[in-house]
């Protein structure tokens, strides 16, 4: 089999998994470069894209509506990066919530359909957690750019939101970055308890799935 013949053999989830890898692990190490400002909204838009892979083949013509939108937050991202004006910016985070909500609401729907136990389910329950975090993610910098008191961070640069999104996700907290605002709290709350309720309820109910089958 050629190069290019297992690339084609891989899950359609897996280009998703990649980017959002890429995104939350890889480009905020060149944060502070410019050469962040290129490929920070290419990669996201990579994620956007791919999004669309989690729509099972059967279900696609009934959700073109996410197409759409995903093609509309795509557009959104490139202008916010030719900076053409303040309110494309809460335009472009608006957008890619109702995505990222979508596709993360979809994706746990069909986990929870699922009733073979193997790679892909494994693969799609991780992807739906990291699209929790980076619905988050963009969450905090929305109430951000419309307060920038909401959060004692520093440069207020993608980077520490991603990372302040997970670090709340997983309820560490170290506590270098907080909430200040009541709005910036309740929404901090809100994620962290996502985070536990998906890790016990969702995961739980994957292993019942696989211990019933073993059965």
């Amino acid at each position: 089999m050629s190069f290019f013949q297992k690339i084609r053999s891989l899950p359609n989830h897996f280009y998703l998994f990649v980017g959002i890898i890429l995104f939350v692990f890889v480009f905020p190490l060149v944060d502070n470069a410019s050469v962040w400002d290129f490929f920070g909204p290419l990669s996201y838009s990579i994620i956007l894209l791919s999004i669309v892979s989690v729509i099972e083949k059967k279900k696609q013509r009934k959700m073109l509506w996410l197409y759409v939108l995903v093609l509309i937050s795509v557009l959104l991202v490139w202008i916010q990066f030719f900076k053409l004006g303040w309110y494309y910016n809460y335009l472009s985070f608006t957008f890619s919530i109702i995505v990222f909500i979508s596709a993360t609401v979809i994706m746990i729907s069909q986990i929870v359909r699922t009733d073979k136990v193997d790679a892909k389910l494994v693969l799609e329950t991780l992807i739906a957690y990291l699209l929790i975090g980076v619905m988050f993610s963009l969450t905090a910098s929305l109430i951000y750019y419309i307060d920038p008191n909401s959060f004692n961070i520093e440069k207020g640069i993608f980077s520490e939101f991603v990372y302040f999104s997970f670090i709340t996700l997983t309820t560490i907290g170290y506590g270098d970055i907080s909430p200040q605002t009541d709005l910036a709290r309740m929404v901090s709350i809100f994620f962290g308890l996502c985070g536990q309720l998906y890790l016990t309820i969702v995961m739980a109910f994957i292993i019942g799935k696989y211990l019933n089958k073993n059965k």
